[in-house]
């Protein structure tokens, strides 16, 4: 059984934004869901839910889908501008950057 997934407002919300980019990344190719689906080695009722924000779907099937509409390169890629700054913040003063 699994467990239910708890996430804030925030996170809901860029689930949602990442799904409807996905839904018209989709619609674009002109991609019926169930290719996508197949492509992606699993259901349309799984590329549904991704494309409803569902927190519930397994990571590996969100990359699955991606990789199906041809937009799995760079996903993985974070932006961590508090992890640079405090990077930043703990070098001796004679090496932090200037221009900052």
């Amino acid at each position: 059984m699994a467990v239910p997934v708890r996430l804030g407002p925030a996170a809901r919300r860029e689930l949602r934004e990442l799904g409807e980019r996905l839904r018209e990344a989709r619609l674009r190719r002109r991609l019926p869901m169930d290719l996508v689906a197949e492509r992606a080695g699993t259901t349309r009722q799984t590329v549904a839910r991704i494309e409803a924000g569902d927190p519930g779907v397994r990571i590996g099937s969100v990359a699955a889908v991606l990789q199906a509409l041809g937009l799995l390169e760079g996903w993985g890629t974070l932006q961590d501008p508090v992890g640079a700054r405090l990077a930043e913040e703990a070098l001796p003063a004679r090496a932090r950057r200037r221009d900052g």
